[in-house]
């Protein structure tokens, strides 16, 4: 006959065994759910840290083109004015009025010897008719890169023979004009709407004009 004081103890001695060795109700495993919002909450909360502790920097620059160097010919084409071109200084008066030159031309074709007949006057084009200018003056120099002239030296003009320097206001030939002085053929082009270049340094009586001007080849020499 089986005691009943060791009856009751073995099922708390089971009991203990139970918990010793880890017994009892396992805990239920994280799902996949779970772990992928964990994982995804993590990456989130990386990215935003990231993006709030480092700026990001602007490198885009705005595109540049580099210049380009358009001819005053082209230029003009283009936009529907007249080149500019370098203008001499005046001073004085001729025949008591003052003639401000703004360009020259050559009137006539080269001669032999390779002088040219350079036209100067007011205009800002070609003159189609070189007698039609209201002022101008003309000179006979040699048509080549680097000569120059002695003025003095120059034939002028007496009566109806304009001679190699004269003086025309209205048609009308200067008596008084006789220039000293210096002109230098800078750059001679002989194809017709090149553009020359010429520096001036003339003197008659109390009028003085010096500096740069254009030469317009308006027709082939």
């Amino acid at each position: 006959m089986r005691s009943p004081m060791r009856s009751s103890i073995l099922p708390a001695c089971s009991l203990l065994v139970l918990v010793a060795c880890g017994g009892g109700s396992p805990k239920p495993a994280a799902s996949e759910a779970d772990t992928s919002s964990l994982e995804g909450s993590g990456s989130s909360a990386t990215t935003a840290l990231a993006s709030t502790s480092t700026p990001t920097a602007t490198t885009d620059k705005p595109a540049t083109t580099a210049p380009s160097t358009v001819p005053a010919s082209i230029t003009a084409a283009v936009t529907g004015t007249s080149p500019v071109h370098p203008v001499p200084g005046a001073t004085g008066e001729i025949d008591g009025k003052p003639f401000s030159p703004k360009l020259a031309q050559l009137a006539g074709p080269v001669q032999k010897d390779g002088r040219v007949l350079i036209l100067i006057h007011e205009g800002s084009d070609c003159l189609a008719d070189t007698k039609s200018a209201d002022a101008s003056m003309m000179l006979m120099v040699p048509w080549k890169d680097g000569y120059k002239t002695d003025l003095s030296a120059l034939r002028r003009a007496k009566g109806g023979n304009l001679g190699e320097a004269a003086f025309l206001r209205k048609k009308q030939v200067s008596s008084t004009f006789k220039p000293s002085g210096l002109v230098t053929v800078v750059s001679a082009p002989t194809s017709k709407d090149g553009v020359g270049k010429m520096k001036i340094d003339l003197q008659s009586g109390g009028y003085i004009l010096a500096g740069d001007l254009d030469v317009l080849v308006c027709a082939s020499p």
